[in-house]
């Protein structure tokens, strides 16, 4: 399931929002404090609070109309299927015609369909309903034409298709519970969600109130996702070295999960309940356990960053893109860190004026712009606080795809170890400036967090010459390394991988667009200028030709002229894309950038570099 947008009216500060439209992956909600953030995502809860929006021209409650919402999901066949086996009952599927032929093979196209989009509405106190009819919108309403439907009769995992004529549509009424259910709203308060009654559970509700009997059956039975989850906290929280939940001896709420300041669980003294541990563990503790156990989620985090350090926001927001993307998140937030990191779908800006909130879609290209230019050091600082080995990168993509990479094919990362982008590697190349640079970041690692012991700068080799950077390292003092290419994209010039990536952002350009195409039109690109270097051999496996060629001008273009300019390529968020498929389906060709990154995780964690 995934909302595909939504409409808010007389709801807190909210007369009306208008459509607010959703996408898949991250959508952010930003703006001021008391803007009506925290009131726009309160509005998708099942239950929709009677609270009217109130003006000086119209305040008492009897001349005000309740609270609505409009929401249209976005399900697929297999899903509603689902739905009416959970539901044990008989359920009316509107069709075009009548019979029992047709009723068969109406619901078996119906299940198979990969997109559905339901829209519904509720008032405060009400469940879903649709003023449209058919509510999955497959075909007209003819004006005066008798209305059928399918009739499927649920029980104990058997479905029975019959034909009826009736005006009756289910699928709202199937909407409702399915939202409650896959639906996880976490607020920006403290959860106190760390006992529970004892029992068995393998799947979260949505406020979280069974955690403790969640992480109890994963530790039972899925060991490796409990041992995963547990990693996830380590890498968080730097304070947070193992989870338990054990049995109280006494009490209403026998089972209660215990945090662990290290790995080690010798004694159950030297550990702390988890409703007195950090604001922040519980919740993320339990938006790890949703993410972790459900397949299809809709994650709503209320002002993530009011829980969180940024250093751990940044942490969490990258466990979510590159481990759990297969989430529709829904993120409200003030935070540069969380705009600037979470690679965002969607971006609204609620704004509010007196007794009115309004909500706005801005422009990502305006937004990155924007952000480019707000960025400063200042900023970029509290990425390293509370880690003691910092890789400072050439810019975020390495810092969400470096740390990816290792953890999928190389292991854990060692625990104090954080990735971090410099903001302006040029600073770095004018060589007026740069001993004072390195020192600047060496000495803001060290005013940050006063357990850093070592730091090491990995920058783009670019059009650098041997001497040019022979000449950097010698002023870097030991702690610069190249990258071996030109840029991390000269690792991902795979034309499955791109031609994936093509598809996944134009589906028109599906049985077009190809491995074999995206080959013949990477080997035509690069015969041409601007493309062209001496080291082209007509072989886009080449390593000479890898190390020089600008791989990211390269793919950007074969990007936009394989879908008729409808896929511009977009670096950071795409070049994850890419290395995820290249790990996913051909490790070994990224061997040599691998071990790149393994050789700086290794200088800082063993101290190989210049210290601070």
């Amino acid at each position: 399931m995934r909302l595909k947008r939504a409409r808010v009216r007389g709801f807190q500060p909210f007369g009306d929002s208008g459509e607010v439209e959703f996408a898949e992956g991250i959508n952010l909600i930003i703006g001021q404090n008391n803007a009506g953030k925290s009131a726009l995502l309160r509005a998708l809860l099942p239950q929709l609070p009677d609270d009217r929006h109130r003006t000086p021209e119209k305040w008492e409650s009897f001349r005000l109309p309740r609270p609505e919402i409009t929401l249209t999901i976005d399900v697929s066949g297999n899903e509603v299927r689902d739905w009416l086996l959970r539901s044990n009952g008989t359920h009316y599927i509107p069709t075009p015609t009548g019979g029992q032929e047709w009723a068969v093979t109406f619901m078996n196209e119906f299940f198979g369909l990969s997109s559905v989009l339901i829209p519904v509405g509720r008032t405060a106190g009400s469940n879903f309903n649709s003023e449209s009819y058919p509510s999955h919108q497959l075909f007209p309403d003819v004006p005066g034409k008798q209305r059928f439907a399918t009739v499927v009769k649920s029980n104990d995992g058997e479905l029975t298709i019959s034909s009826a004529v009736t005006p009756n549509d289910s699928l709202p009424g199937l909407a409702w519970p399915a939202w409650g259910r896959d639906m996880f709203y976490f607020a920006a308060e403290r959860m106190t969600i760390g006992e529970a009654a004892p029992g068995r559970a393998d799947r979260l509700l949505p406020n979280a109130g069974n955690l403790p009997n969640v992480l109890h059956t994963l530790s039972g039975e899925r060991g490796d996702v409990f041992t995963r989850l547990v990693g996830h906290l380590g890498d968080i929280f730097a304070t947070v070295g193992n989870l338990s939940v054990r049995t109280k001896s006494a009490g209403g709420h026998p089972l209660e999960v215990r945090v662990w300041p290290t790995e080690a669980m010798e004694q159950v003294e030297l550990s702390f309940p988890l409703n007195s541990s950090g604001t922040g563990v519980a919740q993320v503790t339990a938006i790890l356990a949703a993410v972790m156990t459900i397949d299809n989620a809709i994650i709503i985090i209320d002002e993530i960053n009011s829980f969180l350090h940024p250093a751990a926001v940044k942490a969490l927001l990258r466990i979510i893109q590159t481990r759990y993307s297969q989430h529709q998140y829904i993120i409200s937030t003030h935070s540069p860190e969380v705009i600037s990191f979470s690679n965002p779908k969607t971006i609204h800006l609620v704004k509010r004026a007196g007794y009115e909130s309004s909500v706005k879609r801005l422009d990502l290209a305006k937004v990155g712009e924007l952000r480019d230019v707000a960025q400063h050091l200042g900023v970029s600082m509290t990425d390293v606080f509370a880690a003691d080995r910092v890789i400072w990168v050439e810019g975020p993509t390495e810092e969400l795809c470096f740390p990816y990479l290792y953890e999928q094919l190389v292991g854990a990362l060692p625990r104090g170890v954080a990735f971090t982008s410099v903001v302006a590697t040029g600073d770095f190349t004018r060589r007026r400036d740069r001993e004072i640079v390195y020192e600047v970041y060496h000495r803001l690692c060290a005013a940050t967090a006063a357990l850093v012991v070592s730091v090491v700068f990995s920058f783009d080799t670019e059009k650098l010459t041997d001497a040019e950077k022979q000449e950097m390292q010698r002023d870097a003092g030991g702690s610069l390394r190249f990258l071996p290419r030109r840029h991390l994209e000269c690792y991902l010039v795979d034309p499955a991988a791109i031609a994936a990536l093509i598809v996944s952002k134009d589906s028109a350009s599906a049985g077009t667009v190809t491995q074999a195409r995206v080959e013949d039109a990477l080997r035509e690109a690069a015969a041409e200028r601007p493309f062209w270097v001496s080291e082209w051999s007509d072989d886009i496996s080449d390593e000479g030709w890898l190390a020089r060629v600008d791989a990211a001008g390269l793919i950007a273009a074969i990007c936009e002229t394989l879908s008729g300019q409808r896929v511009p390529f977009e670096k950071k968020r795409d070049s994850l894309f890419l290395l995820r498929h290249v790990v996913e389906h051909s490790p070994e060709r990224l061997a040599p950038l691998t071990d790149y990154v393994k050789d700086l995780v290794a200088a800082v964690a063993t101290g190989e570099v210049a210290a601070s």
